[in-house]
């Protein structure tokens, strides 16, 4: 009898499993390990861009670190807010992550209607590259050094000497900015989504320079389509060793680095989060990346996702001070 008893609940515990099994088929099943399907990177500016380019080479190398498809996505406008929102209002799961540069801590300052705030709902994941921009303009220039530009600027009204950039917000915009306010210029800026663009604006005539990054700069220097004023860093570049620091050419006191990094959404699992920053961690440092990197004029700059969210942090603050010190009003 006992024996029977125990048969017939052994029946019926089953019966319950197989109902619940049934009724909530995803209890029957395990989550796959992150990721599970292909990773889409935002990127905030336009395809061929020195950040495009960078953040495609870096991806490539976090799809090999992963073994899971990584697809880059362009959406350029508003200096790379736009792009930024995009993240910051996607879904916590790791499958929509940003590929942004130095800009970022600036945002708060340089907008002031923002929907976001990036430095409460982004994360740092990794930090990838650092590097500089270097000030372009065409040939023909009257000029042919900084300092004959800043001459030149201040022979001529407000606003006619103008410099291109990706929008508001963007470095080339505030580096162009800090750069009129150390030298006593005031300049028209002109808005472009692109570097394809604004260089081909900067040959015929249509602006007169630009802050643009190093990979796309150097073969337009070397055909003679564009001439390198000056590097904004404060030493030289290794990449471009013949081209002087502002500080050295006539900004005195200039001296502005850029950087690139991964981010994701806030809310992210701490575990996914963990997962690229140590996959992100494991292939910057490589020399097979060091050498893809030093193609694009950019030196490593490996950055767990805890130390490049503490960075931003700091770094928001330190911009707020600099950009009040300026007088730079955000934009509405």
């Amino acid at each position: 009898m006992a024996h029977q008893t125990s048969v017939r609940r052994t029946r019926l515990g089953l019966a319950l499993a197989l109902t619940l099994l049934i009724t909530n088929p995803a209890s029957a099943q395990t989550s796959d390990p992150y990721p599970a399907r292909p990773i889409k990177v935002i990127v905030g500016i336009g395809a061929g861009s020195n950040t495009d380019s960078l953040g495609r080479l870096a991806s490539s190398f976090l799809a090999k670190q992963l073994n899971q498809a990584v697809v880059v996505e362009n959406r350029p406008g508003a200096g790379g807010t736009i792009a930024a929102e995009a993240v910051a209002s996607a879904a916590p799961d790791g499958y929509t992550i940003l590929w942004a540069s130095s800009s970022i801590p600036m945002f708060p300052h340089m907008y002031a209607n923002l929907k976001f705030d990036p430095i409460k709902d982004l994360v740092g994941v990794g930090g990838v590259a650092e590097g500089g921009l270097v000030i372009l303009t065409r040939p023909d220039a009257p000029w042919k050094t900084l300092a004959e530009l800043i001459q030149y600027g201040k022979g001529k009204p407000p606003g006619a000497i103008s410099y291109a950039s990706a929008g508001i917000g963007s470095n080339a915009y505030l580096f162009s900015e800090i750069f009129a306010q150390t030298v006593g210029l005031e300049l028209l800026h002109v808005p472009y989504k692109g570097s394809s663009a604004a260089l081909a604006d900067i040959v015929s005539g249509q602006v007169d320079f630009v802050f643009d990054g190093p990979s796309t700069a150097i073969p337009q220097v070397d055909s003679g389509r564009v001439r390198a004023l000056a590097f904004s860093t404060k030493n030289r570049s290794s990449f471009m060793p013949n081209t002087p620091t502002l500080n050295e050419a006539g900004a005195t006191g200039f001296g502005q680095r850029t950087w690139l990094a991964f981010f994701a959404p806030v809310g992210t699992p701490s575990a996914i989060t963990k997962k690229l920053s140590d996959s992100i961690g494991a292939f910057v440092p490589t020399p097979a990346f060091r050498k893809e990197l030093g193609g694009l004029a950019h030196e490593p700059m490996p950055m767990t996702g805890e130390a490049l969210t503490s960075m931003i942090k700091e770094e928001a603050v330190q911009w707020g001070v600099t950009l009040k010190a300026l007088k730079l009003q955000p934009s509405k």
